[in-house]
């Protein structure tokens, strides 16, 4: 199951700053929604509450109050846990701001889609292991199958795992064993979301190098002949005029 877990400090103030002296005691505050499912009941609303870069304490909805863990934060947490404002703010926050952004945060990702861009290749190196790669896509379920002549190849084949670009979308490579013959259609198939039909990538065999060992044998013959031609014609040119002569 998807869980998200939401940043505030956009929508909330997340940092007071009180500096005292020139030693610049410091304090901040971190607001987060965590929203584990699309239910509304079970969105947990929390508060880190940091002084000097230590975290003193903590709000949490599902505590229903703030918890210290410092000496100074323990005095503060049962202060505001005393105070009938503070309780109340608390629980409007996370009503509106954390339980209505759960249709937000989960309409935003099932209609974010974003088509892979899929290449075909054998590995540098390596003729004879095929790549189909799956680059920029979103969300991270995705499947690639391998074919040999309409059907599906097993043996030989190998995933790595769906790897995250850092921008929200991911990449994913399969890899297959094999050394096709003229007969062999190798083809990758692609399944994600944003596909409206699975699409196939077919592998177009570049020339062998027994293929442009012939073609260059036979280039280098021609040539050759057409030398031969040409001395000969030569030799016989010369021939004739010293008979005409």
């Amino acid at each position: 199951m998807d869980r998200f877990l939401l940043f505030l400090g956009c929508l909330l103030p997340s940092v007071a700053d009180y500096s005292k002296d020139q030693h610049g005691y410091f304090m901040f505050s971190d607001f987060f929604c965590y929203i584990p499912s699309r239910n509304p009941k079970e969105v947990q609303y929390l508060i880190d509450w940091y002084f000097n870069m230590e975290l003193t304490m903590q709000y949490n909805s599902s505590v229903g109050g703030w918890t210290g863990f410092t000496p100074a934060g323990l005095i503060t947490a049962a202060k505001f846990n005393a105070d009938k404002y503070d309780v109340v703010q608390r629980i409007l926050e996370r009503e509106l701001v954390c339980q209505r952004s759960v249709e937000m945060v989960y309409n935003g990702t099932e209609e974010a889609k974003v088509e892979p861009n899929v290449s075909l290749q054998t590995v540098e190196d390596n003729d004879s292991t095929l790549e189909c790669s799956a680059l920029d896509f979103y969300p991270k379920h995705i499947r690639l199958t391998w074919f040999s002549n309409g059907q599906e190849v097993t043996e030989g084949v190998t995933f790595s795992d769906v790897l995250p670009n850092g921008d929200w979308t991911y990449q994913a490579h399969t890899y297959l064993t094999l050394t096709p013959g003229k007969q062999d259609h190798i083809s990758c198939m692609v399944q994600h979301t944003s596909l409206k039909e699975p699409k196939i990538y077919n592998w177009e065999p570049s020339m062998n190098q027994t293929d442009r060992d012939y073609i260059i044998g036979g280039v280098c013959a021609l040539l050759l002949g057409a030398v031969f031609l040409c001395v000969g014609l030569i030799h016989y040119k010369q021939k004739w005029n010293t008979f005409a002569v």
